[in-house]
Formats: C-alpha cells, structure tokens, sequence
C-alpha cells in the first residue's frame, strides 16, 4: 500500500511539471474563429469608440473614395473609411471596402507591417495570426525591444479581415490602462482582444 502511494505521489509530480513545463514557452493567443464573429457595421464601430470616449473632434471619416499609405503606391478604394485616436493616443479604424479583394489586400498591407514582429528573437509576448481569402487576424501582445537603440516598441495590437471590411485597433504604449482601452473597444463590437 506504501508503495502504491508513493507510486502515486511520484507520478503525480512528474504530470505537474510536465503541465508547467509545458506552459512555459507559451507565445501564441488561441486562435480565433473568424466565422463566428458578426461582420461591423459603421454603426457598431461608432458606438464602439463612443464607449471609449472618443469624441467627434477625434474621428475623421472618408466615404466613397480610395487612400493610400504613405511609401505605398497602391489604391484602396473604400465605401466607408473611419480613423480614430482615442485621448491615450490609441488608433482605431474602420475600412469597409468596395469589395473582399480589396479589403483583403488592405489587409495584406498590415499584415506585411507586423510579418517581421512574428519572428522576432527579441520580441517578448504573445501573438496569433491567420490569413485566408475574405478573413483574417492579427492578435499581438508584447514587446520588441531594439538593445541596440536601448528602446521598444509595444503591441497590444488587433487586426481583422471579415468579408469585404477592415477593422484596426492599436495602443499606444505598453499601460495597463490604455491596453485595457482596446479591450474595451473590441469587446463592445465583439471581437476577442489580445
């Protein structure tokens, strides 16, 4: 019966550290299930940033038109298009393109802007990602620090492709509070949060 108890004991352990062990590299956020979530409307999306407190001094909005980025010479061409900073500097946007190609190209230009942040041996946090043709995430939550430069750059970052629209929310810097805000956004349209 000692024996027994003992075995048990033992095995008990080694299952605990293995379970620990095992957490200890965790790097990626579940995935998420792109189907499930309800496509934003502009409407949603405006109440969402009411609920942060942003204000209409702070919201700019583009309707029937394309943009650009900056160095990037490509045309988006959006029926709707919403930008947003929040007072703790936070950004949020909202694209509802002509169409899915086209929100998905969208897309593919954040994604390629966060590509190198993937990999990255000095990134510390968590991030999950995934691209397909008319859905896609990008869910990231840390820190890249630059040793050379004795600076970082913080993430607590959310991307998502639904059909033919855009969503983006980005901090500012790496707070509990102004993570929390993003939070808070994306939880009032529905969608998971870093």
């Amino acid at each position: 019966m000692k024996t027994f108890k003992l075995l048990t004991t033992g095995s008990i352990i080694l299952l605990a550290a293995m379970l620990f062990a095992g957490c200890e590299g965790i790097t990626h956020e579940p995935k998420v299930d792109m189907a499930s979530l309800k496509p934003v409307t502009q409407e949603d999306f405006t109440s969402a940033l009411k609920s942060i407190n942003v204000d209409d001094s702070q919201i700019s909005s583009l309707d029937n038109t394309s943009f650009s980025f900056e160095g990037d010479s490509k045309e988006y061409e959006i029926v709707c298009n919403i930008d947003a900073s929040s007072p703790s500097n936070n950004y949020y946007a909202y694209a509802k393109c002509v169409d899915a190609k086209t929100a998905k190209e969208l897309f593919d230009y954040y994604y390629d802007l966060y590509d190198d942040v993937f990999d990255a041996a000095d990134f510390s946090g968590i991030k999950s990602y995934e691209t397909g043709t008319d859905t896609g995430y990008i869910l990231i939550d840390g820190r890249l620090d630059d040793k050379k430069n004795n600076s970082y750059t913080p993430y607590h970052d959310a991307i998502y492709l639904k059909d033919d629209t855009v969503i983006v929310a980005m901090a500012s810097d790496y707070d509990v509070a102004i993570e929390k805000e993003v939070n808070t956004f994306l939880e009032a349209i529905g969608y998971p949060h870093p």
